[in-house]
């Protein structure tokens, strides 16, 4: 097939887009209603061709669905390292009832490494800005924390941080140093991974 048309509801009256296939080419056009066509900066791709060619922060911030194997730009502090135990504390934090919060190294499964490489949440001003305050949600021992990102009083993104009050780590092993767990996963809320700009505040 050598035409196809797609009409977009979302343009001015007097103007429709049709992606014109030419070819191994593909032109957009905009068709006016006195006829002309103007050639427009439109483009279709697939949410991986658009990952490569943009980077995955400002697909995250255009909403594109990520492809599966991408993975956060940024880095986990001493990721090199793995004879760093999973029980290190990085810092610490005190919510507004004075519950102790230290951010563990951790594992895949909770701490700075699960923050950091499963949801791109990697520092500690994003990760301790909730618990400025008192939990928002308690389940047995682990309480949730909400905070919101804004910018001139206008909140562009809200984010939630968790933390386990027990000291019981994985596989049954406490803390060595009798302190709670602490962080468990901290995330933007509504997305898988946090905008690389979250990490630059």
């Amino acid at each position: 097939m050598r035409l196809t048309s797609v009409s977009l509801a979302v343009l001015p009256a007097a103007a429709v887009i049709a992606v014109l296939g030419a070819g191994t080419g593909v032109q957009a056009v905009q068709a006016r209603a006195d006829g002309g066509q103007t050639p427009v900066d439109v483009e279709v791709m697939s949410n991986d061709e658009y990952v490569a060619r943009y980077g995955t922060e400002q697909a995250l911030a255009e909403q594109v669905p990520l492809p599966p194997d991408t993975s956060p730009t940024a880095a986990l502090p001493s990721e090199a390292d793995p004879s760093i135990p999973w029980h290190h504390i990085y810092w610490s934090a005190l919510d507004w009832d004075h519950y102790d919060i230290p951010t563990r190294r951790g594992t895949n499964d909770f701490g700075l490494k699960h923050t950091c490489s499963k949801h791109n949440m990697c520092t500690q001003k994003a990760i301790n800005a909730p618990y400025n305050g008192k939990a928002d949600r308690i389940e047995g021992s682990r309480a949730e924390y909400d905070g919101v990102i804004t910018s001139g009083g206008t909140v562009r993104m809200t984010i939630t941080s968790a933390a386990e009050r027990g000291e019981r780590g994985p596989n049954g092993q406490n803390t060595p140093d009798g302190r709670p767990i602490g962080t468990v996963t901290a995330f933007c809320r509504g997305q898988t991974l946090c905008p690389d700009w979250v990490n630059q505040l």
